[in-house]
């Protein structure tokens, strides 16, 4: 929605891969295709290429390399007025200027409330259950049981959207019946 008025692009970095908190700086180069400088840390070679750009940079999943997203951000903050970053975490990073927008719930059933296929897509938790469970399983259509069930993992889950979002991908190789089952089970 914001492509137009960005300038320099939207730069998206799923960080999920990177397990070294030392190479971030390096994927994040490589995406932006700036060329490293022997001997010049990584994050100032960034910096020093994009100083006068204009660009939205979407770090995604910085919580496992936290402190090295941090430390990228607070360079491109003082070098790159232009710069705006958007980082997705579990954590805030923790840097200055950070605005942190907490993910809110979605909206789930009652446990008293009776669903039936017809008014059971109304609620928010529940939608994005049977969509991410369509992707997974084309023509995914639940019964009045499953109606009920998904309700359930839905409160159960907290109307958290990755946890739902990971429920419902596990259609592909198990019932509804049997994801509400193994719910509580850790492993």
């Amino acid at each position: 929605e914001v492509s137009d008025r960005v300038a320099g692009g939207i730069w998206f970095l799923d960080l999920a891969p990177v397990t070294d908190p030392a190479l971030v700086a390096r994927t994040v180069a490589t995406v932006l295709g700036v060329r490293e400088d022997p001997g010049v840390p990584v994050a100032d070679t960034i910096a020093a290429s994009w100083r006068d750009r204009e660009a939205l940079l979407v770090l995604d999943n910085c919580e496992h390399v936290l402190e090295a997203c941090a430390d990228l951000v607070e360079t491109l903050q003082v070098s790159c007025a232009g710069i705006r970053v958007l980082a997705t975490s579990r954590e805030p990073l923790g840097v200055d200027g950070e605005t942190v927008w907490a993910v809110p719930s979605l909206g789930v059933p009652d446990a008293r409330q009776s669903l039936a296929t017809d008014g059971f897509l109304e609620l928010d938790a529940v939608r994005l259950f049977v969509d991410r469970a369509r992707l997974a399983v084309n023509g995914f259509a639940p019964d009045v049981g499953e109606a009920a069930l998904i309700g359930e993992l839905c409160r159960r889950l907290d109307g958290l959207p990755l946890a739902i979002e990971l429920a419902a991908a596990r259609i592909r190789v198990l019932s509804v019946a049997q994801i509400a089952d193994r719910l509580g089970d850790r492993f």
